[in-house]
């Protein structure tokens, strides 16, 4: 397994740009109108465990290669199953 690029350390007032402008997208995709941000984290975060726990590979193997198909390479589907590893990496970090 190629090893993981280390990530350049942000600014710390960079991170918490990021982090408001994440909360900012998840309230705007909640349809939530209430003006209040608790549990919208907690909520997301479960979602995407779901999703990443129920992700059927080869469904998002083939998913990456439609992608991937303008490059008309040959390489397609090793290239698809190298950035899913990648993806798996920096979503997973300890737990993988």
């Amino acid at each position: 397994m190629p090893q993981l690029v280390q990530p350049r350390q942000m600014k710390q007032f960079q991170l918490e740009n990021q982090r408001n402008a994440t909360m900012e997208a998840l309230y705007e995709r909640s349809n939530r109108t209430c003006g209040t941000y608790t549990g919208l984290w907690q909520e997301f975060a479960a979602d995407v465990a779901v999703n990443f726990r129920d992700t059927d590979y080869q469904e998002l193997h083939d998913a990456v290669c439609l992608a991937m198909g303008e490059t008309k390479s040959v390489l397609i589907e090793k290239h698809a199953q190298q950035a899913i590893q990648v993806c798996r990496q920096y979503l997973l970090g300890k737990w993988l």
